[in-house]
């Protein structure tokens, strides 16, 4: 079962809906990128996400959704680079038609809408975002003990949709999608298995100015950079649940490490992290394993390569780590961390980062960074 991997992967992409003016356009007169707006229906079914069902189950699970997005016209390198995506927010509905389990869930979300090629008079593009989801009924253990994807009625979203859009005219655009939901707490709460559904989808969009030619700047060139090798200091901090009833228990996390952007969006990364896990004790009872007398050492440390994709002050980030201390053996040897990260000023960062071992959410990050 896939657990919250990547949750905060585009997570609050709500900051990646920069202005985007260009007086390069055709066919506007504010000089703006053109918004369009658009509904899409789906039909699909969720994987196994507690024991005793199938690994696939069609339940009749359908949704609609509602959606705007604003064309990029070019005015920064990254939108020319990924040769001008659109910026755009979307309101979903979900029934799971399985009411006293699974309820339904409303779904807001921001994602990042680009081409990927041309085919016939059409394109196929892709959609990937994330957001919040409130869903009616989780996981109790008196009353819901079953439902072991949704620990809490907040939870976060991450969406893909790979779509073919046909033109049906100057303002109408069909489109063929088939996407893919996740939605999980990242640990927050118990249970968290999560709810992961593919399906199929058909909409429309609409676009009331009609077709519009967008013309980049002439000069393609990147910006210069600063391609000199930087140090950082992170400091994170974030709360998880273990057991099924259980508390909130403080991680703390200091990591440092060396940089180097070699492009305009793309950086190295290479660092330690020192880790201090008030859960630990928890998690010998979840692994059923005898507590341990004595001193309980909570503290951990690891290595880690990674790598960031800029685009403009925002970041995706990607850590790849292994512990070299880990004294209590509780947790794989490897560990990965998703995330974003967002320069506030020219030498500090905040950042939003979910740490996995093997694709198992443990605690959701959030840090500030200093910038040398």
């Amino acid at each position: 079962m896939l657990q919250l991997s990547r949750v905060i992967l585009l997570l609050v992409l709500l900051t990646f809906a920069f202005p985007t003016s260009s007086q390069a356009q055709q066919n506007a007169t504010d000089g703006k990128g053109p918004w369009s707006f658009g509904v899409n229906g789906y039909y699909g079914g969720y994987f196994r996400y507690r024991s005793g069902l199938s690994l696939l189950n069609y339940s009749n699970l359908h949704g609609v959704e509602l959606y705007a997005n604003k064309q990029t016209l070019g005015k920064r390198y990254w939108e020319r680079k990924y040769k001008l995506p659109a910026l755009g927010f979307a309101l979903s509905y979900f029934n799971y038609m399985v009411p006293d389990e699974l309820g339904e869930s409303v779904t807001a979300t921001s994602y990042l809408d680009g081409p990927l090629a041309k085919i016939g008079k059409g394109s196929l593009r892709y959609n990937l975002g994330s957001g919040l989801v409130y869903t009616t009924r989780h996981y109790n253990s008196t009353s819901n003990e079953n439902n072991k994807a949704i620990g809490s009625p907040i939870t976060f979203s991450i969406r893909g949709n790979l779509r073919y859009e046909h033109p049906m005219g100057e303002r109408v655009f069909l489109n063929a999608i088939f996407a893919f939901r996740h939605f999980s707490n990242g640990s927050l709460n118990q249970s968290n298995n999560g709810m992961n559904m593919p399906l199929l989808g058909l909409g429309v969009r609409y676009q009331p100015k009609g077709a519009i030619t967008a013309k980049t700047e002439q000069d393609s060139t990147a910006p210069q950079i600063d391609k000199r090798l930087r140090m950082n200091i992170r400091m994170a901090a974030g709360v998880k649940e273990v057991l099924r009833d259980d508390f909130k228990h403080p991680v703390y996390t200091m990591s440092g490490y060396a940089s180097k952007r070699f492009t305009y969006t793309n950086s190295l990364l290479l660092g330690v992290d020192a880790i201090f896990d008030t859960a630990i004790g928890e998690e010998y009872l979840n692994q059923g394993m005898n507590y341990p007398e004595g001193y309980l050492d909570k503290r951990s440390a690891g290595i880690f390569i990674g790598h960031e994709l800029h685009l403009s002050h925002l970041s995706f980030v990607f850590h790849f780590g292994r512990y070299v201390y880990q004294p209590h053996h509780l947790f794989p040897d490897f560990y990965q961390r998703y995330g974003l990260q967002y320069m506030i000023f020219k030498h500090l960062s905040a950042s939003a980062l979910l740490m996995a071992h093997d694709g198992h959410a443990n605690v959701i990050e959030w840090g500030l960074g200093l910038h040398l």
